[in-house]
């Protein structure tokens, strides 16, 4: 499935798509569920850190053969063993170390919530350890009824969604605020909305829930299959021409495969980046001031040229030897604070030319595309955006020397997070292709 949605639409379906992920009311693939599974991946992680379910037992304070059982349903419901017993003691098979890497890490992201959501209210005292606790008891349905209702915006639409009752969606609440000891809802008429404290901890959940959603595919890839869900985020006038045949070519060879394309405004999607609610942003880099918790990989350098329609009057009057010649006609002008209204600026004043107003300013290519097409005006374009119009002599490239007129493109992902196997092949797809149109390797920036 490859879906390109409108900003409105894709946020709306992007909440469908993890709230159903969370709750597993539809699996488009085969194997467990291990989100539901927590109680047995918190055994796992135990065991692959004491190296026996005697002692493992002893750091979850549950029995050893509440242990085992654990060990065992997860295993029977993998198919393959996760560890090796010896008399030595339970060593991790390669499947039990990929378990239990990603199990460590969800449970210290829940951790991570916990502490940030105790902390926005000043109440520092025993802070690590309830936090703690609360990633050692917290349960799966509570976890799921928190994200239901951030999406859904109430207590019985969530119940819709996760086919639970709403006394039980409003138990599961409690128990949460219990847990991290503040208070995570607000009631209001137009429904349930969370305080800043519960959107800290919604963010450690989703960001638990990736890890563990990541365990899957990395799973089934260690069981010879790449499968599982890719949301990548494009954004606008950027990566139109590089995006698509990415997807077209990982697709080709994992058609187990599920991706879908978002797009909205930088810091939206940033957000929803930083919340695992996306895997990785496609485009224009920010190169002078990105998040702390964003990594950049530069795939190619863009570079930006005047286009206009073909029998423009600049063309015809072959007047135009640099900018001062065109600030007499009408432009299409980027939105402010892009990389493209940057390189827009500076190709302006590195020839001591002023700016022409800002009257049109427009985020959409298709708007940009047909308002060249049926008009007098000039836009400052990657020729890679109008490929197709350039090829059928619709637009033109206006025939002037820009100077430092470009754009770096490249992949924006979590600093501390790692990629899924199918979100690591679509990465892999756009090296290949991006190497084809700037002979450049990658930089990571």
């Amino acid at each position: 499935m490859f879906a390109t949605l409108d900003t409105v639409t894709a946020m709306s379906h992007l909440r469908e798509v993890k709230t159903l992920r969370v709750a597993k009311i539809e699996s488009k693939f085969d194997g467990p569920s291990l989100h539901v599974k927590l109680r047995g991946l918190r055994a796992i992680v135990a065991v692959v850190d004491q190296g026996a379910v005697g002692k493992a037992a002893e750091v979850l304070h549950l029995s050893q053969p509440a242990v085992t059982r654990a060990l065992q349903d997860m295993e029977a419901d993998l198919g393959f063993p996760l560890f090796d017993r010896a008399a030595r003691g339970m060593l991790p098979t390669a499947a039990g170390r990929i378990l239990g890497t990603r199990a460590r890490r969800a449970f210290e992201e829940l951790a991570k919530g916990c502490s940030r959501a105790i902390a926005l209210v000043g109440s520092a005292k025993c802070e690590l350890s309830r936090a703690a606790r609360f990633s050692a008891a917290v349960g799966p349905q509570a976890l799921a009824s928190l994200i239901a209702v951030a999406d859904m915006g109430s207590g019985p639409r969530a119940g819709e969604c996760l086919g639970r009752s709403q006394p039980t969606i409003h138990r599961n609440l409690l128990r949460l605020e219990y847990l991290v000891g503040v208070s995570l809802f607000q009631r209001t008429p137009r429904g349930t909305r969370l305080t800043e404290s519960g959107e800290a901890l919604l963010r450690g959940v989703k960001l638990a829930f990736a890890e563990i959603a990541i365990a899957e595919d990395e799973l089934a890839a260690f069981g010879g299959r790449i499968q599982g869900r890719v949301v990548v985020a494009a954004l606008p006038l950027s990566s139109a021409f590089l995006l698509p045949r990415a997807i077209d070519r990982l697709l080709s060879k994992h058609p187990r495969l599920d991706v879908t394309v978002v797009d909205g405004t930088y810091d939206a999607l940033v957000q929803m980046l930083r919340c695992a609610d996306v895997d990785m942003i496609v485009g224009a880099l920010r190169l002078n001031s990105p998040p702390t918790e964003i990594a950049q990989e530069i795939l190619f350098d863009d570079g930006l040229t005047v286009i206009a329609r073909a029998q423009h009057p600049c063309l015809l009057t072959q007047t135009a030897r640099g900018l001062r010649e065109l600030v007499q006609y009408p432009w299409i002008v980027p939105l402010p604070n892009t990389p493209a209204r940057t390189a827009f600026e500076h190709a302006f004043r590195i020839e001591g030319v002023a700016c022409p107003r800002a009257q049109l300013q427009v985020n959409s290519p298709s708007v940009v595309r047909n308002l060249l097409l049926e008009s007098d005006r000039l836009a400052l374009l990657s020729p890679l955006q109008v490929d197709a119009e350039l090829r059928t002599g619709q637009l033109v490239r206006v025939p002037l020397a820009l100077r430092d007129a470009s754009r770096a493109i490249g992949v924006a992902t979590r600093r501390n997070g790692s990629l899924s196997p199918g979100s690591a092949g679509l990465l892999d797809e756009l090296r290949v292709l991006a190497a084809t149109l700037q002979p450049t390797a990658p930089t990571p920036v």
